[in-house]
């Protein structure tokens, strides 16, 4: 290079230049890294000049030969100037290889579409073809640069040789699926900057110490996530001897306990913080971490053992914060006391998934201007406030779901223009949707599901073009779905179901080409079906289309259109009004058909015996449509077939044998009730080993019970009740369904004992036993292993004995029905501590968790008020108890009272003696009450009368005695008035009172004839008591006047007053009483 005229000397202008030429290399070595974390995937840096060295080229040949490719990566790998290479770039003025980046491009667009979760990244990882490190890399010796991320080395060992690369500036491994010892000798790597051994998941990687950092003195990134850490007891202060660090990623890496006392703070240039996940987090740590005045972002999302006290005064000192992550830690306390110690600089703040209490509205106008705001799963109360200034321009997120936020949404939150996604869903929100929310235009995402908001949806929404989920499930909308939605082109999942939506206008839904999830669910939307189907078809084939519109009065035929959509995934039509016939035109393009529902219509399935689906879906339904009686032959295609239900479609004859052996899917579901299948259960259901619910109840099957039921281990459902199966039900020696939740067998004829498997089965919910011929003790395990049990019917069978005290261990059991047994002994007056009854009952989700998540709907026929009453939807609030026709005797135990929760109660016919307890009343929501043909004795207890849901009662056959109660604990309340009908008092020979014989001196009553009584325009039975109950208030009055009397007569003028007061009332009531009197009399001689 010639030599400037700011040059002196040859020698001088050389090292000037050579010092250029370093620094500008420097720069752009720096900024290359600092572009690579910032996720710039793309960069191609070639070399200028001559080509690259051909020992280097040679290398790089040797390294892709072992390195899976898939998207042609490497397809730039040609020629012999390697330093154009993609992922390749050589040092300007030496042609040596400085940079490799190998990272594999394809798994970039995992995040593109938005599925970030690490889980399902390892499992994309794992499907990847296996690469390997060739041992060439070696030969890359000043390689500055190396990137081998987003590959699958299938937990080979980080290799070695990497740590003979002392150039290396840049080091990333991260979800490499490497696994092993992380080599200590990375630690010769001293010129490190960037360091990133980061795992997918939970990875192989573990490091037992840490040492060899302290040998990279220039680190500035480190990130060791998902790495285990659990032996590195040293963690802590290895990267605290490392001042230039200014990243730390540390997330999941199972982060041993640090004792105290911790070390002096060094980590004097750290700027973002992340150790979330730390189980063995506690508050020294925090406050440790508090002398970090340069920290930016700290995220210490579930570490727990955060108390709030700390946490206030270490975010005081953390003045130059800009981003908290501190959900998942149940921190307990006023979040305001967090709120007025943040930075005044902060723009993200994530406290959701705690325990924090406060008024929202103090907390909103307390913050700065956010960008990012999660409050959502705290207890947090008020009302939204109109929105302060400062969070108009700068909010872009903001969740307070699932709060006990009331009032309405202010007008202003429309004023938020930059705000993009919206969570106020779970709370107790009233009132309409704004009508200014059309000024949201960047709003992406809107939850409003889950809270009591009612009217229409305003028309505005239209406007949000930007919108991709409109969330407003479980409310109380009501009308119809705007026409403007026709203009939401970016929607992609709409959930309006669960409101009371009545329409649907044809073209709502029309041109919406990335609308994907269609929820319309549980509404009353009616007009006929195939308005909708026309609008689905403006975009046929341009997405995937999931279509939920079951529970809704939809009618009309299903148009053959419908088959011609050929991406749809999921169709659910079931519980509308829909009729007409589904023939293979209606299928004939849905080749990508996954679930059908078509149940609860009037739906006639006519397809031919020979029919080839063009869809293989794992789950049909199709119950209560017309079917035929031959099993369709089709559902042998169906090879992924998991959710099978065909209940009440006319199906006769017997199972085929080939069906079993169709199901090879994970927890399959299986109901074929309500039809007239007979003959016995094909022993080739021994093979479904995933069989996880039969349901073939209600119909013809006979046989024995099958013994291959005790190998079926992921049996969780099994209902065989309502058939004609006989013998002993097996005694499953070796094997056992220990995942069983729920069994039927009630109303066959099984006989023999008790089956004894069923104490392994302790996750069992249900059990029905009854109406068989059962006989045998109960076994007094059923309360010390059944201990999930919330439902036992063992009626009608021949058990004996005493009823085991331990049942009332069973602190779920909310129905219990052992009537018409030979049941002898007492009622243990444990029964009292159910405590599933003592509580009244809330919940209305079903009774049966299932393994999948998913849930199953529970049902039991339960004797009530004399009938018997299926309980289905409403199951898991009902609470009854049916020891009926035994022969129990004793006392009815006065324990029982305390069951304030049970709703219906049969005692009938026992041998039970004694009185009825005093203290009934305290059953507050009883509802049915049957004490007859017992033996008891004794005034019927007053408190009777206070039960104001009692709707049934039966206390007939016994030997009661005295007034039937007018009135109960609460002097209004006579419920017992209600309930009139004579004869669930007849046969106790000395009761009386309304409405059997008025009681003995009750004359003026007794003398008058019924008629007269109920005459119209007379006094009748119950006026006559208002006029008894008139006088003895009066004369209450006198008798307590007159006991102040001694006080008044000192003094004159009272003593006047009171004179002139009791003549007038005397008067009164002489002249009440005459009058009544006199109607009485001359209304009975007009009736003899």
């Amino acid at each position: 290079m010639a030599a400037t005229g700011g040059c002196k000397g040859k020698s001088i202008c050389s090292k000037h230049v050579t010092m250029l030429t370093a620094v500008i290399m420097s720069f752009g070595v720096i900024s290359c890294c600092l572009g690579h974390g910032e996720g710039d995937r793309d960069d191609r840096l070639r070399a200028e000049g001559k080509g690259c060295i051909e020992s280097e080229r040679r290398a790089l040949l040797a390294i892709r030969s072992d390195m899976f490719d898939s998207d042609e990566r490497f397809s730039s790998w040609i020629g012999e100037d390697c330093c154009s290479w993609r992922g390749v770039a050589c040092d300007n003025a030496t042609s040596h290889v400085i940079k490799l980046d190998l990272h594999y491009l394809d798994t970039y667009n995992f995040y593109t579409y938005g599925l970030d979760d690490e889980d399902n990244m390892c499992f994309m990882l794992e499907g990847m073809g296996a690469s390997k490190v060739n041992p060439a890399l070696r030969d890359l010796r000043h390689l500055k640069y190396l990137d081998l991320s987003m590959n699958n080395f299938s937990d080979a060992p980080v290799p070695h040789m990497i740590a003979s690369l002392v150039h290396l500036e840049y080091l990333n491994l991260s979800n490499a699926m490497f696994g092993g010892l992380i080599p200590p000798q990375l630690g010769n790597l001293s010129n490190l900057h960037f360091l990133d051994l980061g795992g997918c998941g939970f990875t192989a990687l573990r490091a037992d110490d840490l040492d060899w950092l302290s040998r990279i003195p220039s680190l500035k990134y480190i990130d060791m996530s998902f790495v285990n850490l659990s032996k590195a007891t040293n963690w802590l202060h290895q990267v605290n001897s490392i001042p230039s660090l200014e990243v730390l990623h540390l997330r999941w890496a199972s982060l041993s306990y640090i004792p105290s006392p911790l070390p002096l703070f060094n980590m004097t240039s750290i700027v973002k913080l992340d150790i979330s996940h730390y189980l063995n987090f506690y508050p020294a740590i925090l406050r440790w971490f508090s002398h970090a005045s340069s920290l930016a972002y700290l995220d210490l999302f579930n570490c727990g053992g955060i108390d709030i006290e700390s946490l206030q005064m270490a975010l005081g000192a953390l003045s130059n914060l800009k981003a908290l992550d501190l959900q998942h830690n149940f921190i307990k306390g006023d979040i305001f006391g967090i709120v007025m110690n943040v930075s005044r600089s902060l723009k993200h703040l994530d406290l959701s998934w705690n325990s924090l209490s406060g008024d929202i509205e103090q907390v909103l106008w307390s913050l700065g201007p956010l960008e990012y705001l999660a409050l959502d799963d705290n207890e947090l109360h008020g009302y939204i406030p109109d929105m302060v200034e400062n969070f108009t321009n700068s909010l872009r997120y903001l969740s307070l779901s699932s709060n006990h936020i009331a009032g309405e949404i202010p007008q202003t939150v429309g004023n938020l223009i930059n705000l993009e996604y919206l969570d106020l869903s779970y709370n107790n929100i009233i009132g309409g949707i704004p009508v200014n929310f059309g000024n949201l235009s960047n709003l992406k995402s809107l939850r409003l599901s889950g809270n009591n908001i009612s009217e229409q949806i305003p028309e505005t929404i239209g406007n949000l073009q930007n919108m991709q989920s409109l969330d407003l499930f479980d409310n109380f909308i009501t009308g119809q779905i705007p026409e403007t939605f026709n203009r939401l082109y970016n929607l992609q999942n709409l959930d309006v179901s669960s409101n009371h939506l009545t329409r649907l206008v044809p073209g709502t839904l029309s041109k919406l080409c990335n609308l994907t999830l269609i929820f319309l669910s549980y509404n009353n939307i009616g007009g006929e079906l195939s308005d909708l189907i026309d609008d689905l078809s403006d975009c046929n084939g341009e997405r995937d289309l999931y279509l939920f519109v079951n529970d809704n009065s939809l009618s009309g035929i299903v148009p053959s259109s419908m088959g011609q959509l050929s991406t749809l995934q999921v169709l659910d039509l079931s519980s509308n009004l829909l009729e007409g016939n589904i023939t293979e035109e209606h299928f004939s393009k849905l080749t990508d058909l996954t679930q059908l529902d078509i149940s609860y219509n009037s739906l006639n399935v006519i397809l031919p015996n020979d029919w080839l689906p063009p869809f293989n879906a794992y789950s049909i339904i199709m119950s209560s449509c017309h079917l035929g009686t031959k099993f369709p032959a089709w559902i042998q295609t169906q090879t992924y077939l998991e959710d099978l239900s065909l209940s009440g479609v006319g199906l006769s004859g017997n199972l085929p044998t080939w069906f079993p052996d169709i199901l090879k899917g994970r927890g399959i579901r299986i109901d074929l009730s309500n039809n007239s299948l007979d003959g016995p259960i094909p022993l080739s259901f021994a093979n479904t080993s995933n069989l996880a619910i039969l349901s073939l109840s209600h119909n013809n099957i006979n046989g024995s019970f099958p013994s291959f039921f005790c190998n079926l281990n992921s049996l969780q459902v099994l209902d065989l009740s309502n058939n004609n199966l006989s013998g002993k039900i097996p005694k499953c020696y070796k094997s056992f369904p220990t995942s069983l939740q729920s069994l039927h067998l009630n109303h066959n004829n099984l006989s023999g004992r008790f089956p004894s498997f069923l104490k392994h089965c302790e996750q069992l919910v249900t059990l029905d036993l009854g109406e068989n011929n059962l006989f045998d003790e109960i076994p007094t395990w059923v309360g010390e292993n059944l201990l999930s049990l919330r439902v036992l019917s063992l009626k009608s069978n021949l058990f004996y004995g005493p009823i085991p005290v331990h049942i009332a261990n069973l602190t779920s059991l909310q129905v219990l029905d052992l009537s018409s047994n030979n049941l002898s002994g007492s009622i243990p007056s444990s029964l009292g501590n159910c405590r599933a009854m003592v509580e009244i009952q809330h919940d209305a989700t079903s009774l049966l968790h299932l393994v999948d998540g998913g849930y199953y709907g529970e049902s039991i026929v339960i004797t009530v008020k004399g009938f018997d009453n299926q309980y289905t939807r409403i199951l898991s609030l009902v609470t009854s108890i049916d020891l009926s026709n035994n022969n129990l005797s004793g006392e009815i135990p006065r324990e029982l009272t305390n069951l304030h929760g049970l709703r219906f109660l049969n005692l009938s016919k026992n041998h039970l003696r004694g009185t009825i307890p005093e203290k009934i009343g305290s059953m507050e929501q009883l509802e049915s009450l049957d004490l007859s043909v017992n033996n008891l004795t004794g005034d019927i207890p007053s408190s009777l009368s206070s039960l104001t849901f009692l709707s049934h009662l039966n206390l007939s056959h016994n030997n009661l005695s005295g007034r039937i109660p007018t009135a109960g604990s609460i002097p209004t309340s006579n419920q017992l008035s209600t309930l009139n009908d004579p004869s669930i008092y007849v046969g106790n020979k000395d009761l009386c009172g309304k409405p059997l014989p008025v009681c003995p001196g009750d004359v003026a009553y007794r003398s008058l004839p019924p008629a007269a009584i109920e005459e119209e325009g007379e006094y009748s039975d119950g006026e006559f008591e208002g006029v008894l109950e008139i006088t003895s208030i009066v004369m209450g009055f006198v008798v307590g006047f007159w006991s102040c009397f001694g006080i008044m007569i000192m003094k004159q003028s009272l003593r006047v007053a009171l004179f002139r007061l009791t003549d007038k009332t005397g008067d009164w009531v002489f002249v009440q009483l005459a009058v009544s009197f006199a109607r009485l009399k001359s209304k009975s001689r007009r009736t003899t």
